[in-house]
């Protein structure tokens, strides 16, 4: 199937064949990338301005008559709520992060954003002071060349296990060669071995007449007469 495809987008779209693979991206960092490290940045910002915001003076003008009566506890109250606020606000950013999934996907953008940059930087170099043609947008190629550039990581995967695998299982067979052969040639010598005997044996049967054989039987018989008294 992926093999029709392949001759159908050569043959029905030479003009726009896929340029080679570029090698595969790096992985992905998992500490604060550029992008990552200025959300954070923003963050804090925010949260100080409005901690600064909420400063000793205006914070008790909203309690005016504690402030005044009792202004060491107002002073506690007030430290401890500008603590509290910092540390809630700074735990549900984090929750935020970790459940989106953000520095991971703002690293991811840090990397394709680089990548372009330098693939940029290699076409104006290729080109030699020329124009550099703009490559050609993904949404005008041809549905088999999109979906043999998506599947093509998978099947080079596929094709190094499966070389992997054919390269082990000749190496099994040609051991398992190896015993059969040696097992046949044991067979041959065995074989041979048995031949010499029986040819031996006939050899001495034909060497002995029939008289011969009747003289040796005879022969026989009275010594074991003999033996039996």
């Amino acid at each position: 199937m992926l093999s029709a495809l392949n001759g159908k987008s050569a043959g029905d779209h030479s003009a726009q064949s896929p340029s080679p693979s570029p090698p595969p991206a790096p992985p992905v960092a998992e500490s604060p990338g550029p992008r990552a490290q200025a959300l954070q940045n923003v963050f804090s910002k925010a949260v100080k301005a409005t901690l600064d915001r909420c400063s000793y003076p205006n914070f008790s003008s909203c309690f005016p008559t504690p402030a005044q009566y009792v202004p060491e506890a107002m002073d506690a109250l007030h430290r401890d709520f500008t603590s509290k606020f910092s540390s809630a606000a700074s735990s549900s950013f984090d929750q935020i992060l970790a459940s989106r999934n953000v520095v991971y996907s703002l690293n991811s953008l840090d990397a394709l954003v680089d990548d372009a940059k330098k693939r940029k930087q290699r076409a104006e170099a290729d080109a030699n002071g020329a124009p550099v043609e703009p490559p050609t947008p993904p949404h005008t190629l041809p549905a088999e060349v999109l979906i043999l550039a998506n599947l093509q990581s998978f099947l080079a995967a596929q094709t190094t296990s499966l070389e992997s695998q054919i390269s082990t299982m000749q190496k099994e067979n040609q051991t398992l060669l190896s015993e059969v052969l040696a097992q046949r040639a044991e067979l041959e010598a065995l074989t041979s071995g048995l031949e010499r005997v029986v040819a031996d044996l006939q050899g001495t049967n034909e060497m002995l007449s029939a008289e011969e054989v009747q003289n040796l039987t005879a022969e026989v018989l009275e010594i074991d007469s003999e033996l039996s008294r």
